[in-house]
């Protein structure tokens, strides 16, 4: 399965050496026999490229949000995004995380503006019962499968005939997976449900997931179409076998969860819904820029806000 990079719908801070914003004085950060940089210079130069402007705007975004809805952000669940990433990437995490010019402490940063975002846009919303009824009836608890990738639909029989002759799933993922991320696991995945993004498991892999009783196994290959978003490039064919799945709750008690679901339908089909909703909150926070460098930094939010009046 893809390597899914895990802050979808962040806002990337790129200039993390903005710490000159709001310094005006004539203080050096450099020196040198031939000249010094100040303090003041360094911020004029930075406020006005487009990721000062980020900058400015990120932090802005957060001032104006994080009075109301702080406390409705999961620091536990953050940590938890933090730490995946983290041990998928390996070693190789914090070069890819510059190479998208961040630091573990902007990620960190990127993964906090995101939520609270989030959690000021949920609370905005209002869902009737009767929605959040139909969101529960669609919606499948997570499941925990195994799979194994082969690279064309002969390959895939044979290990499925394998299968049948009583071998074992977790020895043929290792031995015949194409799946470098899982074979070495025996094929397991992670946990998911319903809401899962398709570019971390494929609808197609989902949808024989969720159909599958407990211990079984897809007895015909499952085909996954070459995908750029997803970093296939040519066709693969997939065994799922489903090792659990979570019980699902009363509606009651995943009525929140519902909300949330609802929430992400209604920002995947809207791509500037959530602009809109900031630059809303923007204008009732009556923000005014002085710094004429700076005076654009936040209209692509306002003027959303403006066009879904």
């Amino acid at each position: 399965m893809k390597k899914g990079w895990l802050i979808s719908g962040v806002i990337v801070v790129l200039a993390g050496g903005l710490i000159a914003f709001g310094m005006s004085n004539g203080k050096n950060v450099a020196t040198s026999n031939s000249g010094s940089v100040t303090e003041q210079e360094l911020y004029q130069k930075l406020k006005k490229t487009p990721e000062g402007k980020q900058t400015f705007a990120n932090m802005m975004i957060k001032k104006v949000l994080e009075k109301d809805y702080n406390k409705d952000v999961d620091q536990k669940d953050l940590d938890q995004q933090y730490d995946k990433a983290k041990k998928q990437y390996g070693d190789s995490f914090e070069s890819t995380l510059a190479q998208s010019g961040m630091t573990t402490e902007t990620y960190r940063d990127n993964l906090y503006l995101s939520a609270l975002e989030k959690a000021a846009f949920k609370d905005n919303q209002h869902f009737s019962n009767k929605d959040l009824k139909q969101a529960y009836k669609t919606y499948t608890p997570n499941v925990k499968v195994s799979v194994i990738k082969t690279d064309s639909e002969d390959d895939a029989k044979s290990v499925i005939d394998d299968l049948n002759n009583g071998k074992d799933f977790a020895q043929e993922a290792k031995d015949k997976s194409t799946d470098t991320t899982s074979k070495d696991k025996g094929g397991k995945l992670d946990a998911f449900d319903s809401t899962v993004d398709a570019t971390v498991v494929s609808s197609e892999i989902q949808k024989a997931a969720f159909g599958l009783k407990k211990g079984n196994y897809t007895k015909t290959p499952v085909k996954v179409a070459a995908n750029a978003s997803t970093g296939a490039t040519g066709d693969s064919y997939y065994i799922v076998k489903l090792n659990d799945r979570d019980a699902k709750g009363s509606f009651q008690s995943l009525k929140g969860k519902m909300k949330d679901v609802l929430v992400d339908q209604k920002l995947a089909k809207d791509s500037t819904a959530m602009q809109s909703f900031i630059g809303q909150q923007l204008d009732k926070a009556k923000v005014n820029i002085s710094d004429k460098d700076l005076k654009d930094a936040l209209t692509s939010y306002t003027q959303a806000a403006q066009t879904k009046k």
